[in-house]
């Protein structure tokens, strides 16, 4: 039989995951001559030999590729065939435009984790062990092709036994860009009495101070760890208080899966999530209600990590080698809302004392490394709701990440995004990506990130942005980059994007409709919108409908201060609610002034902010009048909900000039009404299911008279897992296919992809009336 010649184009993420030493064996085993390489477009394939055995190899390439690959594109064309030969790997290409996917960081794998921990490997603990299937990619890549020269591995010589690993394409080491061994890689090392110190001298002395109940600042993948005893309460005390975080959550490494199936509730879903190459952060329920309250107090969750870099795991080993068998509370290494630290530099002037600012003098000890990090990264946070896993935080593991979208934009894009949470995105065709977690761009060092980020993901993407977009808000930092950037933007409501963030992860095109509840928002009327239905129908949108509007006393005070919109609603509910929420206010001249605020309608902007609404409830339960973070009051109110087995208060709903109102009055009485010690728990379960009652009416109104069943549930208040599952119970109850993200945060770091989509889609800035 003659022999035949294809030319193989593949495209999506094959660099960087064993892509091409897979492709090899396939044509060891269907005796292919031929080669393959990478190039800016992904790799690119010539194969040879009998038609049946050509076929088999590329039906093998795309059912039996490696588990951290993806394909997104197979195109095969005809060649002539000319002289076979052995098939071969070629050195990468570098010519032409890119249009690969840079790889994401990989959690480490089992594999590497059983060399690690057999005393007779040669890499027995050590901190940097990683093959093509784990290890760093996107902290390490400066440009693509990924190739080692082209990393912050460019410095390290490979030895002898690494050289011959990274030569032989039948081992799993084959092209591992960041290959190394104790002989020839990084190395940890701290300083201790004045003097370097390296290796397993250096763990140990931070396994010894961290033992000691010292808080450690470790140098990790992405950026520095700050960590301490996850039972220390002591410890824990004091990073609080020099991160000024009193109350905000803490995550917790685990030292194994084994341990946290000990002291949390862990679904299968939820330990599959754990184990993954994302290797996130993942909220988990207390199994006992108290228990790590140093981490998460009042809360009945906490965000749980395992181990995810062989430095993590020989720090483990180092603590059970001095009897240390707990989890370790491990939180960023920042001062407080600034960009994690990544260079030993940066960390020393922020955390050791040396730096200026409130936060100088967290950290007690450091250990650092000497493989430098090119894109700081924070770690991931997630929560399994309504069946899938979904982002709070995306970045480490899971960015640079495409999301096709469903109308391919003109020209590249730059979606600035929001304020809070930001990252923002950029497209390449049709694909749009995210940036990683950049923070909160009040802090100005997070606006350098921001611009940082943005000149290293053009140079890695190959794009040059012509058009932008941005929030409607006039005042956004974000607002303001495009044009820092030379770029005119257009404009998209705040809420509509995060609509449109879930149509794109979907694939959807119009018409759809959803409720998009968060905290704040700038409306297309200069109102703070935040409890809103939306639909979108060709190029227009609508807003449909709206929570009941009610005055902000403070304006921004209100977001941590729960009694101010408390107040505001108390006023309209009635002479017995009022003098209710009087004795939970500072005192009765702070709300004699605020209420006097309403009445004049000065400081008080008017919002419908569905996040204001949850706030004043958590404080009408009595949860506390005033908040040290975002939604404090609202997640201790979900902590308290028990399962879905009462009457839930009844909101008001009706329609006014075609617009649907969703009342609070009746809740809000309701809930100030309730008397008895116990009333906090009944309050939560009552107003979780009557707000997913209420909500689940509308859109199913909505989807009836748009006719779709595509019903999407956004926004930052749907964090909150309790409200998800049941709206989205109630919304399938009724036919419909509920939608909320998974590929983009459920909160404003989405804002950037419904942009896109939004310039993409050529839909209108102003909704229809």
């Amino acid at each position: 039989m003659a022999d035949i010649r294809k030319k193989i184009i593949v495209k999506g993420v094959v660099q960087g995951v064993g892509f091409r030493p897979n492709v090899y064996k396939l044509a060891l085993e269907n005796r292919i001559s031929g080669w393959v390489r990478n190039d800016l477009g992904g790799v690119t394939i010539e194969a040879q030999g009998p038609a049946p055995a050509v076929e088999a190899f590329i039906s093998g390439i795309r059912h039996k590729s490696p588990p951290q690959s993806r394909i997104d594109s197979l195109a095969v064309s005809a060649l002539k065939p000319g002289p076979s030969g052995p098939f071969t790997i070629k050195e990468s290409a570098s010519a032409g435009s890119s249009s690969a996917i840079i790889p994401a960081d990989l959690g480490l794998c089992g594999d590497c984790r059983r060399e690690m921990l057999d005393p007779r490997d040669r890499r027995h603990l050590y901190p940097f062990t990683n093959c093509t299937n784990c290890g760093p990619r996107f902290t390490i890549v400066k440009t693509l092709p990924y190739d080692r020269p082209k990393t912050t591995m460019a410095g390290f010589k490979m030895c002898p036994a690494c050289s011959k690993e990274y030569r032989d394409p039948l081992d799993r080491r084959f092209h591992a860009q960041p290959n190394a061994c104790p002989a020839c890689g990084p190395r940890v090392y701290c300083f201790s009495g004045g003097k370097k110190i390296e290796g397993a001298r250096a763990m140990s002395l931070a396994a010894a101070a961290l033992a000691g109940g010292k808080i450690v600042a470790l140098k990790s993948l992405g950026g520095f760890h700050l960590a301490c005893d996850a039972a220390g309460a002591a410890a824990i005390a004091r990073l609080r208080a020099a991160k000024r975080r009193p109350h905000k959550p803490l995550a917790i490494m685990a030292p194994s899966l084994a341990w946290a199936v000990r002291h949390f509730d862990v679904s299968a879903s939820e330990r599959e999530l754990l184990s993954s190459p994302l290797s996130p952060i993942v909220t988990l329920r207390k199994l006992r209600p108290g228990s790590f309250g140093g981490a998460a107090p009042r809360l009945s969750s906490v965000g749980v990590m395992l181990p995810y870099t062989p430095l993590h795991e020989a720090l483990f080993a180092a603590l059970a080698a001095r009897g240390f068998a707990g989890g370790l509370v491990m939180t960023s290494g920042n001062r407080r809302d600034e960009p994690i630290s990544k260079d030993d530099d940066e960390a020393k002037a922020a955390l050791s004392g040396r730096g200026t600012g409130a936060a100088a003098g967290i950290a007690e000890f450091f250990l650092f490394h000497d493989r430098p990090i090119h894109n700081r990264i924070d770690d991931s946070v997630t929560f399994v709701a309504a069946g899938e896993p979904r982002y709070i935080r995306m970045a480490r593991g899971a960015v640079p990440r495409a999301v096709s979208l469903p109308f391919k934009p003109k020209t590249s894009l730059y979606c600035a995004g929001a304020d809070l949470k930001s990252s923002f995105c950029l497209t390449r065709g049709d694909e749009a990506y995210l940036s990683q977690y950049i923070g909160d761009l009040e802090e100005s060092g997070n606006r350098d990130f921001h611009l940082e980020t943005y000149r290293k993901m053009t140079a890695l993407l190959g794009v040059k942005p012509r058009r932008a977009v941005a929030d409607l808000h006039p005042d956004y930092f974000s607002s303001a980059l495009p044009a820092r950037l030379g770029l005119k933007a257009d404009r998209c409501q705040h809420h509509l994007a995060h609509l449109l963030s879930v149509a794109a992860e979907n694939g959807l095109k119009p018409p759809f409709c959803g409720a998009a509840f968060d905290g704040t928002g700038y409306g297309s009327d200069g109102s703070i919108w935040g409890g809103e239905f939306l639909s979108v129908t060709g190029r227009s949108w609508r807003r449909e409908g709206r929570l009941r509007p009610f005055r902000l006393p403070g304006g921004d005070a209100a977001a941590l201060e729960p009694w101010r919109p408390l107040l505001a609603m108390a006023a309209d509910c009635g002479p017995a609610a009022l003098a209710k929420v009087f004795r939970l206010a500072p005192s009765s001249s702070a709300a004699s002034t605020a209420l006097t605020m309403v009445s004049a309608g000065v400081n008080s902007p008017v919002s419908s902010s569905m996040g204001r609404l949850f706030d004043a409830v958590a404080c009408a339960a009595g949860l506390g009048s005033f908040s040290t973070y975002e939604a404090q009051g609202p997640m201790e109110l979900e902590s308290l909900c028990g399962p879905r087995n009462r009457d839930g208060y009844e909101f008001g709903i009706s329609g006014n000039a075609g617009m649907t109102e969703l009342d609070w009055r009746p809740v809000i009485a309701a809930a100030l009404a309730e008397k008895d010690p116990a009333r906090a728990a009944r309050i939560s379960a009552k107003f979780h299911l009557g707000l997913a009652e209420a909500a689940a009416e509308i859109l199913a109104g909505m989807a009836r008279r748009l006719g779709t069943k595509n019903v999407i549930l956004c926004g930052g208040v749907f964090q909150n897992r309790i409200l998800l599952e049941w709206t989205s119970e109630l919304l399938a109850a009724r036919g419909l296919r509920p939608l909320a993200n998974r590929l983009s945060p459920v909160n404003d770091g989405c804002i950037a992809l419904g942009q896109a989509y939004f310039a993409a889609a050529g839909i209108k800035t102003s909704p229809d009336k």
